[in-house]
């Protein structure tokens, strides 16, 4: 049988979110898939599970590296060619766009329409990128991917040509997304980010989508009340988010509160979900949303907001209006100060986090790959 290629090019560490579910889908089909495949990945990238099914292409990437208009170019061009060459079956474009020369069927995953229905949070390039390319793969696609029923909905909406081949496929979390109870983990972790006895928390990237400053706000009235309380905020951050943040604080009078980590790796992570008071989410829109369901795994209570977020936990997690800085304020407040609603949560949320694996993942896409075969 002639080989699936899947094309891992985007990655690029620190990761963010999309580069978080296209590494762990490519690790979960090399571990739990059974179809030959081939996987295009970064010269740097983290080596794979050694499979029979599974061949790696090191594609040296310095450059493209430096230049993300380096690597589409190296998709929308070189790509093509090598598939051909090596007489590829179908080819699976795990973030937003494909090439589209490809000679062969291709899977298309689709995270999100943000740049159609939320333009105003996209940067230039992004809206420029994905105008032009993502309306061309889906039409292209022979089938398309959704993390969300709600993103299914935007995807119906914007593109009816893709109402009979879209199928809901939700990433899985990584197995290590547990509560972690070791008093000498927690000292370390604490020790290494500086983290105060008690906090709120918030895992992501600092854009603007993410509603960070609506989230320093609300937590100006949750801190009012309980003054040794403190917000974190992990995740990659650059110079402007920094500012906007910095100011706000200073604003609100929040500078000894509120504490920006950046990246935590992977293994750090847990332990700072295991020790927050609550984890924080309050982001405008997403097509998933998946710090609140590793929040859930490791027995910290979630308030969230933001499309399918919303969809995605349901009465596991504390909802809020993103626009409503009371409302954030409000949807915190009965995990601090009332035992048996806390407790609710993070029952639930333990109950939720139990449905999302990626090895289910990994096996709804070969389940794609295959269809998709027999139909060609």
């Amino acid at each position: 049988m002639r080989e699936i290629v899947y094309n891992g090019m985007i990655l690029k560490e620190p990761y963010s979110g999309v580069e978080v579910t296209v590494h762990q889908l490519a690790r979960a089909l090399a571990e739990f898939g059974s179809l030959p495949m081939r996987f295009y990945l970064p010269a740097e990238h983290r080596p794979l599970s050694a499979s029979a099914h599974v061949e790696v292409t090191r594609v040296s990437s310095s450059a493209m590296t430096r230049s993300r208009l380096l690597r589409i170019l190296w998709e929308q061009s070189v790509l093509p060619m090598r598939l051909a060459a090596e007489k590829a079956a179908l080819l699976h474009a795990p973030a937003y766009v494909a090439p589209l020369a490809a000679p062969c069927p291709v899977v298309l995953t689709v995270h999100d329409l943000h740049v159609m229905t939320h333009p105003h949070f996209c940067t230039h390039a992004n809206r420029l990128h994905y105008n032009l390319i993502m309306p061309q793969s889906i039409r292209k696609a022979a089938a398309i991917i959704a993390f969300s029923a709600y993103t299914e909905r935007i995807i119906h909406k914007h593109f009816p040509c893709s109402l009979e081949k879209t199928t809901v496929i939700p990433p899985g979390i990584e197995t290590h997304f547990k509560k972690i109870e070791s008093f000498a983990e927690h000292q370390r972790v604490r020790q290494t980010y500086n983290l105060p006895p008690s906090f709120l928390l918030f895992v992501g990237d600092m854009t603007v989508r993410k509603n960070i400053l609506g989230l320093i706000s609300a937590f100006a009235i949750v801190q009012a009340e309980r003054p040794d309380l403190h917000l974190i905020l992990v995740g990659a951050i650059d110079a402007y988010a920094r500012d906007k943040i910095e100011k706000e604080v200073h604003k609100l009078a929040l500078s000894h509160r509120v504490s920006c980590t950046g990246y935590v790796t992977s293994a750090d992570l847990p332990v700072i979900y295991s020790m927050a008071q609550a984890f924080v989410f309050p982001s405008h829109d997403e097509g998933f949303g998946l710090p609140p369901i590793e929040a859930m795994a490791c027995g910290c209570p979630v308030v969230c907001s933001g499309g399918a977020t919303v969809e995605v936990c349901g009465d596991a997690a504390m909802h809020c209006d993103p626009l409503d800085r009371s409302s954030i304020a409000h949807a915190v407040s009965p995990l601090l100060d009332n035992p048996h609603i806390r407790n609710e949560q993070i029952a639930a949320g333990y109950k939720k986090a139990a449905e999302f694996s990626w090895k289910t993942a990994a096996l709804k896409t070969e389940e794609i790959y295959r269809r998709v075969l027999s139909d060609g």
